[in-house]
């Protein structure tokens, strides 16, 4: 699998997200606050360094190569609409990172580079007891991305409904409660459930980290996500057939959303 992390150089620093402001549908959606995210981030001042963009999977299957040939130890196959963090561009080859810090290469025709960049943020004094708002951390101190760099980790894991591996997949409650677990929270099976766990976050307050229920078929929550800032998510999509990023560009899912919780 292929992930949007950073490599051993960049690990005492935090990974966020840039992304580019999706226009809304401007449906809404009952909860706290009836507005959808507005697709404008929280913007802080400290310094950063952008170390790389991301590409979607084009191709319906392409493999990522040990070097810039496809002859050469292949890492990985992916699947179209796979997320990957594109760090650098050598003639008609792509590098991209893997889960394990190595740069794997998959042809650039396999690939397009969309506008949600990776940025590398230089931690202030405060992060450990501060969010980038001023007001104390719901997160033991964890950096807003840690959660979201951790999600990109399943990229490629298909979606499965009732699945709860994932190697051989799972569905959208089951990728939240594997990622939030490696952080001690403990969510309940479904989405219905887990929508009623932790403090409810208005939706024009939203945080990356943050989960996201929708009511896509049925009055109450049935499916789920991880907000990741600027209108975008991440869930294990039966659409996208495994995990993938969404926006609220997508009147779908702005006018199913009905609840936000903060673990």
């Amino acid at each position: 699998m292929v992930a949007l992390v950073c490599s051993a150089a960049w690990a005492s620093q935090t990974v966020t997200l840039s992304l580019e402001t999706p226009t809304l549908g401007g449906a809404s959606a009952s909860g706290p606050s009836s507005t959808p995210p507005s697709g404008k981030s929280q913007a802080t001042t400290r310094a950063s360094v952008k170390i790389g963009r991301v590409g979607l999977v084009t191709a319906p299957v392409a493999s990522i190569y040990h070097t810039r040939s496809s002859s050469s130890r292949r890492y990985a196959r992916v699947k179209a609409e796979t997320p990957l963090a594109v760090v650098c561009e050598q003639g008609q080859w792509l590098g991209v990172l893997m889960v394990n810090g190595a740069t794997g290469w998959i042809p650039a025709s396999s690939v397009k580079l969309i506008g949600y960049d990776l940025m590398a943020k230089k931690p202030d004094a405060n992060r450990s007891t501060a969010s980038s708002r001023g007001v104390p951390s719901s997160r033991n101190g964890l950096g807003d991305c840690d959660i979201i760099r951790t999600a990109m980790q399943y990229a490629g894991v298909p979606y499965v409904y009732g699945g709860t591996s994932a190697v051989t997949g799972m569905d959208c409650s089951a990728f939240l409660r594997s990622v939030f677990s490696q952080y001690g929270v403990s969510l309940p099976r479904t989405a219905r459930e887990q929508a009623q766990v932790g403090n409810s976050v208005p939706f024009d307050q939203l945080q990356p980290g943050d989960r996201l229920y929708f009511a896509c078929k049925n009055p109450y929550p049935d499916h789920c996500g991880i907000y990741a800032g600027d209108g975008y998510f991440v869930h294990c999509s039966s659409r996208k057939k495994g995990v993938a990023v969404d926006s609220f560009a997508d009147e779908f899912f702005a006018r199913s959303l009905v609840a936000a919780r903060r673990s």
